[in-house]
């Protein structure tokens, strides 16, 4: 479910700038047959690929630039909307745009060509090139890392709770990692989207090559694919050419938005459509590794528990509609992106968008309908106009479903879901997952579903029985129990709570201070976060997610942990600060 996995122009004078080209060549490979489904179909016209993209097109806001390719063959280039919003600079074919997370595939086959070059293993522990690493109990490798399989605590997420900078250093990450005590599940148990862990593996390719990512990539890479605009960008002072600015948007309209640049290995590439395309043939014609690491590649990995994941080394195998795609998104401040795959067609569709409020995986689905419609297999979502069925609950029973309730997770612990009205309608919410607010839309007067396509069933209160909903999603069952009281502790009980705590794992001290009649989180450098009390010894905190204060064998409190889907455990002693 989708808050519980979580778990990215120009005027028409402008577009003559603006190149489309249907015959330019990606490969050296020769003419390669086109396959029997394919043979004699026309291609979507450009009006009606440019009509995906109208609403961006604009002299006063920012776009996308587009490269799709059949076999090798580019059928259609172009870029819509703004590079400079500000300077009125026009996106084109050759602007330079942030990919965000498609850096990964990048990172998995640097670390592949040093394994082919005996420099490591994919089975090494992370220790053996991380000398400091301190938690030997939970041996994660290499491959947990480029599968995210590793059970690492989010890197970026530990450096934001430090008062660092979530875009700090590579350097940086590798500290916080190599500190962690704990981790959020034994490598290899689950599978977990880790940023953190491919920033780590970026800084192993440093370690084993002798160089950085960035000119390993380029010399082992790039060149030889002829991806002549691409580079990692591993230092903020660096200067681009042609660089896109980033930007977001929201009822007032564009803003410029703050791009992360510095880390590399989990983001840190700018390229362009056109060069994405270069990397997505080598998959047909190899010319940068081998058959056998480019299959392994897109195998899906395998968890302890036999079961298969859709993700394998640093590419998402997928399907669309029918048909088998291989595929990696990518999304951050100022950035939306998205490269797709479908082997079995041959067609590759690469799309970099300079606004993270543009959804760029649907707009390669919509590509998708109209360079493959005739061949999708399965049903197309209905997009006749005709709008759905709307269930309207009464006052009554929106109030009946509102409350907090105490998810037990699959991966054990507690976590919450918060569930409130506005405006007519419930709104979900979860401190421990997302952090966000989500809108829960009724199926019927007891189930509403949610926007990853999780349906809640709402239980009301019965005899012996308390309100509660039961959440079935692809992981199965939660149950979310409302408890017959919201817990409410005394003063005297918050006031053993209130104290000074520090994480050796993040080097942090944290303050829990007794607020009027409640208690107040104070991170070091940064506003106060209101704690609202969620069970006995367990508090909700926005941007934290669920603390849970830990007693001693006396009663006493020692301790408490901080829990989110992603960081799990982290655990802060209480301590007298000198003052």
């Amino acid at each position: 479910m989708t808050w519980a996995r979580k778990l990215v122009r120009g005027s028409v004078g402008m577009q003559a700038t603006n190149t489309r080209t249907r015959a330019l060549v990606l490969v050296a490979a020769g003419v390669v047959t086109m396959t029997a489904w394919d043979q004699g179909r026309a291609e979507p016209t450009p009006a009606r690929v440019d009509a995906l993209f109208a609403q961006w097109n604009k002299p006063d806001s920012p776009g996308c630039s587009l490269a799709v390719s059949r076999n090798g063959t580019l059928l259609y280039e172009h870029a819509y909307g703004m590079a400079s919003v500000e300077l009125g600079v026009p996106l084109t074919s050759e602007t330079l745009l942030g990919a965000a997370s498609i850096s990964k595939p990048f990172t998995a086959m640097s670390i592949l060509l040093l394994a082919r070059r005996g420099a490591l293993s994919l089975e090494d522990a992370v220790s053996k090139y991380v000398p400091e690493w301190v938690d030997r109990k939970h041996p994660v490798t290499i491959r947990h890392l480029l599968t995210h399989t590793s059970g690492l605590r989010e890197g970026f997420s530990l450096l934001g709770l430090a008062q660092h900078s979530p875009w700090d250093t590579n350097d940086a990450m590798v500290a916080v990692l190599a500190r962690q005590t704990g981790v959020n599940f034994p490598p290899g148990a689950e599978w977990q989207y880790n940023s953190g862990a491919y920033n780590l593996a970026g800084s192993i390719v440093k370690r084993v090559s002798g160089q950085s990512l960035r000119d390993f990539a380029q010399a082992n890479i790039f060149t030889p694919l002829g991806m002549k605009s691409s580079q990692f960008r591993d230092d903020a002072g660096l200067l681009i050419p042609h660089v896109a600015s980033g930007y977001t948007a929201d009822a007032a309209g564009v803003h410029p938005a703050y791009v992360a640049v510095g880390v590399v290995g989990n983001a840190g590439l700018y390229t362009t459509p056109r060069d994405l395309l270069l990397w997505a043939q080598n998959f047909e014609n190899v010319r940068v590794g081998t058959p056998e690491m480019l299959a392994a590649m897109q195998q899906a990995a395998v968890l302890t528990s036999g079961k298969t994941t859709d993700y394998g080394l640093g590419l998402f195998i997928r399907n669309y509609r029918g048909l088998r795609t291989i595929e990696h998104s990518g999304g951050d401040r100022g950035i939306a992106a998205n490269l797709v795959r479908y082997p079995d067609q041959k067609l590759a569709i690469a799309l970099l968008c300079n606004s993270d409020t543009i959804d760029a995986i649907s707009l390669t689905h919509k590509l998708t309908d109209l360079y493959l419609e005739g061949v999708l297999t399965a049903p197309a979502a209905r997009d006749d106009g005709a709008a759905p069925a709307i269930v309207v609950l009464s006052e009554r029973q929106l109030a009946g479903r509102t409350g907090t309730y105490v998810i037990t997770p699959p991966e054990g612990g507690l976590a919450d879901l918060q569930v409130s009205t506005r405006d007519g309608k419930l709104i979900g919410h979860s401190f421990y997952y997302t952090d966000t607010d989500f809108d829960l839309t009724p199926i019927d007067s007891t189930q509403v579903r949610e926007p990853g396509g999780s349906v809640l069933q709402f239980s009301a209160r019965a005899a012996g029985h308390p309100q509660q909903w039961t959440v079935t999603d692809e992981a199965g069952g939660l149950h979310g129990v409302l408890p017959l009281m919201a817990f409410a502790p005394a003063a005297v009980d918050l006031r053993t709570l209130a104290g000074d705590y520090r994480s050796a794992e993040i080097e942090a001290s944290y303050d829990v201070v007794l607020r009027g009649s409640g208690l107040v989180l104070q991170p070091p450098g940064a506003s106060e976060v209101q704690l609202k009390p969620f069970g006995k010894d367990s508090f909700t905190a926005p941007g934290i997610g669920v603390l849970r204060f830990l007693r001693g064998s006396h009663g006493q409190i020692v301790a408490f942990t901080m829990n989110r889907y992603n960081l799990r455990g982290l655990r802060f002693d209480r301590f007298q600060r000198v003052r």
